[in-house]
């Protein structure tokens, strides 16, 4: 039981320590017997209730309830009716907040077995002639009040479940690219961090490759953005079949993706970029720019190295020599990336 839940049930708990904090009203001679019998049991209730992580099996509650009714059973025989019929209804309380329906019926018999039974075994000469017609209406009310809880509270359940649900659905959606249904920028940016900060703990390798579609500008304006839309999923498809579960593919920008590949070193790598490029669907080509961690840079200085990367790419294809920045590297760490060329469908 959770401890939300255990804070609600424990004050009523101590409430059924009531009736033997009021032992000193009448009747003025007790039957010791089931008097010091009750009062043992529920020192053992009393125990479990406020000790018990509440993580055990889930008829511990009903099993408290059940305990308690024996409890008023002894009380009521210790001194006649004792006056402490009334405390049946907190165990119907317990059972109604955290016992299944059944639970509660079988529960809701044993106060009516409780309330009636003695009429029935012992005959009126020990009980006042208004006993049927209170213990009728007693054991009706336990019904509708532990029946009304339990409504309340399977109602308050599921409007609980949906509400997680909703929250559960909103965050996919906060961290999901509607086209492609790849993480976004959000989720990307995030899980970049986690894993840079698990490769800190545990020194793992790990890459990133940023993949751009080449042309896409004149796939729009030539096909339409229908058209474009349709190449972006399709590219995503089929990038995604080829990765790793454990890699994760985003869609970062209008065209541009990226990629996540942890416990991966660059050898690895090149050959994951290799079946990316593979992958494009015909007759589109892709560039892509692939960054290895070096164990001591943080998340906006790799990409920065992929991004670099991929403009060294794109500058080859054009006929371009590459640049002379510390920050691209060596262009033949990349130079096997060349991206096929480009032409349109019809």
């Amino acid at each position: 039981m959770p401890e939300g839940s255990r804070r609600i049930l424990l004050p009523s708990v101590v409430a059924a320590f009531l009736p033997f904090v009021l032992l000193w009203l009448p009747p003025d001679h007790w039957r010791p017997a089931p008097l010091i019998g009750a009062g043992v049991l529920m020192l053992g209730i009393g125990a479990v209730a406020l000790t018990s992580s509440w993580q055990g099996p889930r008829w511990r509650v009903p099993a408290l309830a059940y305990g308690y009714l024996i409890v008023i059973a002894l009380l009521r025989a210790s001194g006649g009716a004792s006056g402490v019929s009334a405390m049946m209804l907190l165990p119907v309380c317990w059972v109604a907040l955290y016992g299944t329906r059944r639970e509660l019926w079988y529960l809701l018999c044993g106060v009516a077995i409780l309330c009636l039974l003695p009429l029935i075994v012992v005959g009126g000469h020990h009980y006042p002639s208004s006993a049927w017609r209170i213990g009728i209406l007693f054991v009706t009310l336990s019904g509708i009040v532990g029946t009304t809880v339990q409504s309340l509270v399977i109602r308050s359940r599921a409007h609980e479940l949906e509400r997680d649900r909703l929250l559960a659905r909103l965050d996919g959606l906060a961290h999901t690219d509607e086209l492609t249904s790849l993480p976004n920028r959000r989720a990307w940016q995030s899980e970049l961090d986690r894993s840079l900060a698990r490769a800190h703990r545990t020194g793992e390798q790990l890459s990133v490759a940023v993949i751009d579609i080449d042309s896409f500008k004149a796939v729009n304006d030539k096909h339409g953005h229908l058209a474009g839309d349709a190449l972006l999923v399709e590219a995503a498809r089929a990038w995604s079949e080829v990765l790793r579960p454990e890699d994760m593919l985003a869609r970062v920008g209008g065209d541009e993706f990226a990629l996540l590949m942890l416990g991966c070193p660059q050898s690895e790598a090149d050959l994951v970029v290799q079946r990316l490029r593979s992958g494009m669907p015909s007759p589109y080509s892709c560039s892509i720019g692939l960054a290895t961690w070096d164990r001591t840079e943080l998340a906006d200085g790799l990409m920065h190295r992929a991004d670099n990367a991929l403009y060294e790419i794109k500058r080859m294809r054009r006929g371009l020599p590459p640049t002379s920045s510390n920050d691209a590297g060596d262009p033949g760490q990349y130079a096997h990336l060349m991206p096929l060329t480009l032409s349109y469908g019809t």
